[in-house]
């Protein structure tokens, strides 16, 4: 008994290093720093323990998708470090405003890896190509049968994508689908709460900026979700929004929604 008091009294003598709005499972943090740090994760809703003020370290998705009440919670010592950023000038700036002299970047560079695994996603639903592999595998003279499973193939050329947020992977998604002759709509979810958007990237001028997200669900054949999960967004896509889904074909109004930091 007195060893493992020992032991927790060690542990707590630790630097912290907190999780805000990331990394909710933090075993694999906890081994990594076993003995040199505590990991904690710590949801919105606790903000109020205190936790955030007495970290060593904070990770976070995003400096600027916090809420403010989390924001003001933060320390100029602590080592602040930023996983996903989307926009680091808005971010770096955001943390020279609030005294963090301590904001670290970490370059994930997924926003190309995302926009062609969402474009592969498109072109697999369009052209069936799943349905035809799962076929040739399972059926003996294959070719022969094969045209049912055409019927419904759709071009990219022509069709609508909308894309809801506006993140650096938002932009490359546009950026491929207008090379496959597509139209692209999108909607900043910031600017449709009434907020300045903090965001600097810019989406291709053939892109089109719609005013609101029901327009854009009302004018699309695909929608692609590219905006952070925060309290904001967590249901930008609810059951009044369906109900503007443009007519038409089932399976491209509920393509994909893709959530990406």
């Amino acid at each position: 008994m007195p060893q493992r008091k020992n032991s927790t009294n060690q542990s707590q003598s630790l630097p912290l290093v907190v999780t805000l709005n990331c990394i909710e499972d933090t075993v694999l943090e906890q081994e990594s720093l076993m003995g040199v740090a505590r990991v904690e994760h710590v949801p919105l809703s606790r903000l109020a323990d205190a936790r955030i003020e007495s970290a060593t370290a904070v990770l976070l998705h995003s400096l600027s998708f916090l809420p403010r009440a989390a924001q003001r919670r933060l320390r100029p010592g602590q080592l602040i470090l930023c996983l996903g950023s989307s926009d680091r000038a808005v971010d770096s700036a955001l943390a020279a405003d609030l005294g963090l002299g301590r904001l670290i970047h970490v370059d994930v560079s997924r926003a190309e890896e995302v926009a062609d695994t969402v474009m592969a996603l498109i072109l697999g639903l369009l052209r069936r190509t799943h349905l035809l592999s799962r076929h040739a595998l399972s059926a003996s003279g294959w070719l022969g049968s094969v045209q049912p499973l055409c019927r419904g193939m759709r071009r990219c050329r022509g069709l609508v994508l909308g894309i809801v947020g506006r993140s650096a992977s938002a932009r490359s998604l546009a950026a491929r689908s207008l090379a496959f002759k597509m139209s692209v709509l999108y909607f900043d979810v910031h600017e449709g709460t009434g907020k300045v958007s903090r965001s600097s990237i810019a989406f291709p001028p053939a892109a089109r900026r719609m005013e609101t997200l029901n327009d854009l669900l009302a004018a699309s054949d695909l929608i692609s979700l590219h905006c952070a999960l925060t309290d904001e967004t967590v249901q930008v896509i609810n059951a009044d929004c369906l109900q503007h889904i443009k007519p038409g074909n089932y399976d491209l109004q509920l393509c994909m929604y893709y959530f990406s930091f």
